[in-house]
């Protein structure tokens, strides 16, 4: 009796242990996945990004809020300042707050 107790004790001990390894793997895998997800969005936002020292004045104007106007004025900007360093310092252009910036902010690079 006490061989077939052991015997169903460790069974049910090895049972246990590979249906938590099996669920530690899981959950592994689902972080791992959904990080790459994050990282593949973020990859996609910055290749659809503006380039906000590189962009004509028609690409400026696919930004939200950024009309033909405002597009030519950081286009003017640029060329007499030189290239943005940081997204605030679009705030110095004619038109352009930090409202515009904020609402623009995912579609800017440099």
């Amino acid at each position: 009796m006490t061989s077939s107790t052991t015997l169903t004790a460790l069974f049910m001990c090895l049972a246990c242990f590979f249906s938590t390894s099996s669920f530690a793997a899981d959950t592994v895998k689902s972080n791992v996945v959904a990080e790459t997800a994050k990282k593949s969005t973020q990859a996609v936002e910055q290749h659809n990004a503006i380039n906000i020292n590189k962009a004509s004045a028609e690409e400026l104007q696919s930004l939200k809020g950024i009309g033909q106007a405002k597009a030519q004025a950081i286009v003017e900007y640029r060329e007499k300042n030189g290239k943005f360093k940081d997204l605030q310092q679009l705030t110095m252009v004619k038109g352009v707050g930090e409202k515009l910036v904020s609402q623009n902010a995912k579609q800017i690079s440099f």
